[in-house]
């Protein structure tokens, strides 16, 4: 059951990366190597939401 926020609204579930890792093909349309590169130095819990976002941002930034 997801949490409700301070607005009354179910706040969005939050998974480990290790589990968005293994779903990534799925939820975000990348492959393992990929989702590691943009999630690195990262921890803690995020949306499937938050994920996306910040996978589009990474992919976005090219490489230097």
């Amino acid at each position: 059951m997801a949490e409700k926020g301070k607005t009354g609204a179910a706040a969005p579930r939050k998974f480990e990366l290790s589990k968005l890792q293994e779903n990534c093909r799925a939820l975000f349309g990348v492959s393992t190597s990929t989702f590691v590169g943009a999630t690195v130095g990262m921890k803690g819990r995020y949306s499937v939401e938050e994920m996306k976002a910040h996978i589009e941002d990474w992919k976005k930034k090219g490489v230097k």
